[in-house]
């Protein structure tokens, strides 16, 4: 399968722009709530899951490639 990347037009777009700042809305909201000591071991690693998600999407704006992420990290 090959690398998905934006290109630097794409990275310039209005919309790209608007995406990235609502992913990285949610990524500080979801780091926020992975710092509550309540949450169930289970809830947490759903949580960084999708912390790890919503950085390799605002990743592809990156200038520098893209690592895998490996669940079994």
């Amino acid at each position: 399968m090959d690398d998905f990347e934006l290109t630097d037009g794409e990275k310039a777009q209005p919309l790209w722009r608007r995406l990235k700042a609502h992913l990285e809305d949610q990524l500080a909201a979801a780091r926020q709530r992975n710092d509550d000591a309540a949450m169930t071991e289970h809830a947490t690693q759903a949580l960084r899951g999708k912390i790890a998600c919503l950085k390799l999407i605002i990743a592809l704006g990156d200038d520098r490639p893209v690592i895998e992420f490996d669940p079994t990290d």
